[in-house]
């Protein structure tokens, strides 16, 4: 009788092990919708970033050396 309690036991806890397994995995459509809108967000900030770093600074001077004022020169006068 021990032995036959002791399979049934080890059924069960496999069977709820195997079934919390295959039912974590699952992500709801509002936490997917809000976890694709965060990667986007963190993609434009990275984009966004890099465009403040380099591009505008780059474009500062490429406008020095060709003799053209920055906007900022501009405002004033």
């Amino acid at each position: 009788m021990r032995e036959l309690n002791r399979w049934r036991r080890f059924g069960v806890v496999l069977l709820a092990v195997g079934t919390a397994l295959a039912t974590s995995g699952y992500i709801g459509p509002g936490a997917g919708a809000g976890a694709i809108a965060v990667l986007i967000a963190v993609a434009l900030g990275v984009l966004l970033l890099f465009a403040g770093v380099f591009w505008y600074p780059i474009k500062r001077m490429v406008r020095s050396r060709l003799g053209q004022a920055p906007a900022e020169e501009d405002a004033g006068r």
